[in-house]
């Protein structure tokens, strides 16, 4: 080959190598970026009636019932941030292996980005709710159970959890 054919073969591979490098690059930029989108929230869900009574009718406390229709309203807009202040908050100093508020959000907004678990916690607080010894509960067997704790002289009451089922097992709400 001679000396020009060589310098134009040269030049050929190098803009190629240019062409192929930019296409990679745009390539792995465009996945990146749609890797990086914040996940889209569950689309926004008609709530009816939060549950203001138990079930057998009797009428929850006014503390009761503000915190179940703030939870209720909470879950029904999917916003977790709007659901610790009704999380039971403990000062460090008494427990300090409990979570605070603002780290249980994050724990359940990690697990739950979308909020479509939140819809279901506003479904299920549109039952009405069991008492027992340790609060207020509701639950529907494919949906999920939502305690509140009555609270005690070392922690004050408030919403205490969730639990989902699992794997397409139904809750058992008779035995919570």
């Amino acid at each position: 080959m001679r000396p020009q054919q060589h310098r134009t073969l040269n030049r050929v591979l190098a803009a190629l190598t240019i062409v192929v490098s930019l296409a990679l690059a745009l390539v792995l930029f465009l996945g990146d970026r749609e890797r990086a989108a914040p996940p889209q929230p569950a689309p926004q869900t008609q709530c009816g009636q939060p549950a203001l009574a138990y079930d057998g009718g009797h009428p929850f406390t006014a503390d009761q019932a503000r915190d179940v229709a703030g939870v209720h309203a909470a879950a029904c807009a999917g916003d977790y941030a709007a659901l610790a202040p009704f999380i039971r908050s403990v000062p460090q100093t008494n427990l300090p292996t409990l979570p605070s508020a603002t780290t249980m959000v994050e724990e359940w907004r990690s697990n739950d980005p979308t909020g479509v678990k939140l819809r279901a916690v506003a479904s299920v607080l549109e039952q009405p709710g069991i008492g027992h010894q340790g609060g207020l509960s509701f639950c529907h067997p494919s949906k999920g159970h939502v305690a509140f704790s009555r609270g005690t002289i070392d922690m004050p009451p408030g919403l205490g959890g969730f639990e989902f089922p699992r794997q397409g097992q139904p809750l058992d709400c008779f035995f919570l």
